[in-house]
């Protein structure tokens, strides 16, 4: 039992290692040493939970498992930073999750699929990066100033208009001023989005002034 649980630990060392690999080469602050680390203590308690309950004869595994999900969650949660307009570290945090179930399906036993979900994670963050890469440099930051007149819907058309856009990266900010309201919005779109936000904003009524300054 000794010799295939060290076994279970080098092969999660192997694959997680395989991962980390991957995200240190590409600068991200959970790297090597953190990938092991995650894949070694899941497959040790998803082994460990089967072989105690084999011991006692009763119990069920899967709870110490869900507690290696729960675990995990409070770590990638950690990695995730919200900036001013956007999210960084979904991909990290995703990654460490996968990681930790690839650790529990070594301790299952299921050791080629382990392996398969290795290959396919790391040909999952090497190819899809390069093409998140060439998506997001048709992305631009705009920022826009409105005026409105006094009338608090408008406030509320402006941010629909956002939404009916397909616009999800955005940030505002509302300020009463004697005519009505004055808006700073920023957005993060491709150039299409934005014509197409632009040609709304200019078919509304109630906005007295607007101006763009794209970045």
């Amino acid at each position: 039992m000794e010799i295939e649980l060290i076994l279970k630990i080098l092969l999660a060392s192997a694959l997680g290692g395989l991962i980390g690999l991957e995200r240190e080469l590409s600068g991200k602050e959970a790297g090597l040493r953190t990938n092991i680390l995650i894949a070694i203590g899941s497959t040790l308690f998803t082994a460990l939970s089967f072989k105690i309950v084999k011991l006692s004869g009763s119990g069920d595994p899967t709870r110490i498992i869900a507690q290696v999900v729960t675990g995990v969650g409070f770590i990638g949660a950690g990695s995730i930073i919200r900036s001013k307009i956007s999210v960084h570290g979904l991909t990290t945090a995703a990654t460490i999750w996968t990681v930790s179930a690839i650790g529990v399906v070594i301790g299952s036993g299921f050791y080629l699929t382990a392996f398969l979900v290795t290959i396919l994670l790391v040909f999952i963050l090497n190819i899809f990066k390069h093409v998140s890469g060439h998506i997001k440099n048709k992305i631009k930051l705009s920022s826009f100033s409105l005026t409105t007149k006094n009338k608090l819907s408008i406030v509320t058309n402006i941010k629909n208009i956002v939404m009916e856009c397909g616009i999800n990266h955005f940030e505002w900010s509302v300020k009463k001023v004697k005519s009505g309201y004055t808006i700073e919005l920023s957005i993060s779109s491709t150039d299409i989005k934005k014509k197409k936000f632009m040609e709304k904003i200019m078919e509304m009524d109630g906005i007295s002034e607007f101006s763009s300054d794209s970045i």
